[in-house]
């Protein structure tokens, strides 16, 4: 997944192949799978380290970036805009959220398995989004939306067959 989503991204550069969007998606990809992996490390770690902060960090500004092209190019009438303004602002989300579980990560009996699903499941909803939209050139609204629906769901069965309890409440039982 990170060798496909690296090589993307000097694509997304080449002359005549100049596609910003499918770069930031890349970077994405590539975030997702980084920090995915590392969430499994916090079932005995207690503390994030600056590894982890500067793939979290990093994705926080190209989250931000993203919501400035997209509002700036929705402004400007094009409709590709809602797509940055979108994973954009699905990035930010996910980099907060990073950054509140590294403050407390023994908070949740299983944040650290959740953490890892979520932004696994996040990388394979990004990469098959990736792949109908260029692989096979479909550029419809379902194409764009479906994986992210289906995802979606399978990322709530997860949550809710995993159900995190607070450390903190198991202890008042």
């Amino acid at each position: 997944m990170i060798g496909s989503s690296v090589i993307s991204m000097p694509i997304a550069m080449m002359p005549n192949h100049e596609n910003l969007f499918l770069l930031l998606i890349g970077l994405f990809t590539v975030y997702l799978v980084l920090i995915g992996n590392r969430a499994l490390a916090f079932k005995i770690k207690t503390k994030a380290n600056v590894v982890d902060k500067v793939i979290s960090g990093s994705m926080l500004f190209f989250s931000i970036l993203m919501l400035g092209i997209g509002l700036y190019t929705f402004l400007k009438t094009n409709t590709m805009g809602i797509l940055y303004v979108f994973f954009g602002g699905f990035g930010l989300l996910l980099t907060l959220k990073d950054f509140q579980f590294y403050r407390n990560p023994q908070k949740t009996k299983n944040g650290w398995l959740l953490s890892h699903i979520v932004k696994m499941i996040g990388a394979l909803i990004a990469s098959i989004t990736a792949f109908i939209i260029a692989g096979l050139s479909i550029g419809n609204l379902i194409a764009w939306t479906l994986p992210t629906v289906l995802g979606t769901i399978y990322i709530i069965y997860w949550k809710r067959k995993i159900n995190p309890k607070t450390v903190a409440a198991k202890h008042y039982k």
